[in-house]
């Protein structure tokens, strides 16, 4: 149990420190400001909503409508064209990539403890989703 507890605080340092990542904090502070941008919001949960309507279409191998099509290529743009959402999903993008790489070096912890605690962290024999 006292390994659990290490264990444990080891884990909250390290979400500390990601938290206190610059690519972090600018994706929280972007995500603030989409609450607060109405106009942006809505765009992004239309696109979101065809989205998952047009996947449920295909998963029921329904046919998509042309228009169907071209409304979910005009709210990409839209999308994409938009700012606030622009800066967002390149700092999503960022947040993901940072959380890969955390995973990676878990993951080689994980599969190779003595070479993690000399810093020779390699490529893992196998992943490991945790």
């Amino acid at each position: 149990m006292a390994e659990d507890y290490v264990l444990l605080a080891e884990a909250r340092k390290l979400g500390e420190l990601i938290g206190n990542q610059d690519a972090i904090k600018e994706y929280r502070e972007l995500s603030r400001q989409l609450e607060l941008d109405i106009g942006a919001k809505s765009l992004l949960e239309q696109f979101e909503q065809l989205m998952e309507q047009l996947s449920m279409k295909e998963a029921s191998m329904q046919p998509i409508e042309i228009a169907e099509k071209q409304k979910a290529q005009s709210l990409q743009q839209s999308v994409a064209m938009h700012p606030l959402l622009k800066k967002l999903i390149g700092s999503q993008m960022q947040y993901m990539e940072l959380m890969r790489k955390v995973q990676e070096a878990i993951t080689a912890g994980i599969n190779q403890p003595e070479a993690a605690s000399a810093g020779q962290i390699q490529q893992p024999a196998s992943k490991l989703i945790l």
